[in-house]
């Protein structure tokens, strides 16, 4: 009699068939939950990534769809598989460091995609407080999609490490 390939490739002495089943079936549970997710990275790296570091305060957050439309709905969501993707629209008060030229004084943050948020909540809880956003590249996104927002109870921190990049 031909067995299922799950069952041929355990040794049938070995357990029965329900024990296989239930084995696998526990494997199959036990893999990793397919959540958006990043690796941790530190304060150094991510500073050292950025291109610009500036104090500023989040003024609004707005959401744009795929094709550039603005977005309304406070319960829209952003995710995998979502064209979504939410702004955080700032007010520059410093620039601490800037890789090339001067920085605007206000910029449209573009924050990513991958992150499962919708609109609603993160109007409510932006923080309008001054805070040092890592930046990069010519469209101001987030140095690292987690963690680019800092207190500014590091900015001493952030400082010392942007004198010794300069190094």
């Amino acid at each position: 009699m031909l067995q299922p390939l799950a069952f041929s490739l355990i040794p049938a002495q070995r357990c029965s068939r329900m024990k296989c089943l239930l084995a696998i079936l526990a494997m199959l549970f036990a893999t990793s939950v397919f959540a958006t997710s990043v690796a941790n990275k530190s304060l150094e790296d991510i500073v050292r990534s950025a291109d610009y570091v500036v104090v500023a305060n989040i003024e609004r957050v707005d959401m744009v769809d795929g094709r550039g439309r603005a977005v309304t709905n406070p319960k829209a969501r952003t995710g995998p598989g979502l064209d979504n993707q939410i702004r955080f629209h700032l007010r520059v008060k410093k620039a601490l460091f800037a890789r090339s030229g001067a920085v605007p004084p206000t910029l449209a943050v573009p924050l990513w995609t991958a992150w499962h948020y919708n609109l609603g909540t993160m109007q409510e809880e932006a923080s309008k407080n001054d805070s040092i956003f890592l930046l990069k590249g010519d469209h101001y996104e987030p140095a690292y999609p987690a963690h680019f927002e800092r207190s500014m109870d590091e900015r001493a921190e952030i400082e010392r490490i942007l004198a010794d990049k300069g190094k």
